[in-house]
């Protein structure tokens, strides 16, 4: 399944590239998500926590990084399989830092492949769905750390020098909650619902 997505960030593209560098922030700001180890070469072992109903499954495995940085750009491979439900996941990650008017534009191509029992889970309207609420939520996340820790003058201007010192000066970032998909889920229909009567109603008033 193939995912893209952009979002922007209310800081400068050296700020940002700079938050990227640090694996355990942004896993931290990803709900769900941890990073156990550090297994060296740019791999490490994390784990990716997701609940839907009454089925919860933690996918430990690993993740490999690679990243430009004269272009901003990086490339991320994992899998993961969970052993009380028999799932496994894998998929790749290409992200690129772009300046935009806000900030930063931040653009992602993503693969998914789901198996096993979470993947009756996996149709594609609804994991792009969860994947829009999954960024959303990773982005104010991000925007909090970032706040937290870069000075307001080097985030309107976008210094790549400040961010360091600022970061070495604040406590690590707590781990993100397990994802809950089924809560997700819930707001999904609910939001279709609403959006289906306002249609509804919005029609019959023009009749009228």
């Amino acid at each position: 399944m193939q995912i893209e997505k952009e979002f922007t960030v209310a800081h400068g593209p050296d700020v940002v590239w700079g938050a990227f560098s640090d694996v355990r922030l942004v896993a931290s700001c990803l709900p769900g998500a941890a990073i156990l180890a550090d297994l060296g070469d740019d791999r490490y072992r994390g784990k990716f926590s997701v609940k839907v109903g009454p089925l919860a499954a933690a996918f430990d495995g690993e993740v490999t990084l690679k990243r430009d940085d004269a272009a901003m750009s990086g490339h991320v491979e994992g899998k993961g399989a969970d052993a009380k439900s028999n799932s496994r996941a894998s998929g790749s990650m290409t992200y690129r830092v772009l300046p935009d008017a806000a900030g930063s534009r931040v653009a992602v191509d993503c693969t998914i492949n789901l198996a096993g029992a979470l993947a009756q889970f996996g149709k594609a309207g609804v994991v792009k769905e969860i994947a829009n609420r999954i960024t959303a939520e990773f982005v104010r996340n991000l925007e909090a750390q970032l706040a937290a820790r870069v000075p307001a003058t080097a985030a309107a201007t976008g210094e790549s020098a400040a961010p360091a010192a600022a970061m070495e000066q604040v406590s690590p970032p707590p781990p993100a909650q397990s994802l809950d998909a089924g809560r997700l889920l819930w707001s999904i229909v609910r939001d279709a619902f609403v959006g289906f009567f306002r249609s509804l109603f919005g029609r019959r008033n023009s009749v009228i």
